[in-house]
């Protein structure tokens, strides 16, 4: 068990969070923790004040967030559909970065999940 703590954006799927959860992780759905429509610096502002990494496919605002506001990492990935089309592939993924890097190798960085996942998925 993994027991780090994981906070996806409010647009991440429930199957995905389900995954994530038995692989673990302490997961949470932003949507759940501030509602729905929550501005994106005070997610990220939240998530280095409670050492929780953000997941999320939002790469226009957060890439140029994430310079601004001291975070716990954020795991950035494109393609909208990939948490529903294969949650167990995006796990794998996640598993490999915190496997590689620990929570604390990842603070304040943007990991592009998608090049991992073709990496580990070639």
């Amino acid at each position: 068990m993994t027991g780090d703590r994981v906070l996806l954006d409010e647009h991440v799927g429930r199957v995905f969070e389900h995954v994530l959860g038995e692989r673990g992780y302490d997961v949470e759905q932003a949507k759940d923790v501030f509602g729905e429509l929550t501005e994106d610096a005070a997610l990220l502002e939240w998530c280095g004040e409670h050492d929780a990494v953000l997941l999320t496919n939002n790469a226009r605002d957060f890439e140029e967030l994430h310079r601004e506001i001291d975070h716990a990492g954020l795991l950035l990935y494109y393609k909208q559909t990939r948490p529903d089309e294969d949650p167990e592939g995006l796990a794998r993924v996640v598993d490999e970065v915190f496997n590689q890097y620990g929570a604390s190798g990842i603070e304040n960085e943007v990991v592009d999940l998608d090049e991992w996942y073709h990496w580990l998925h070639e």
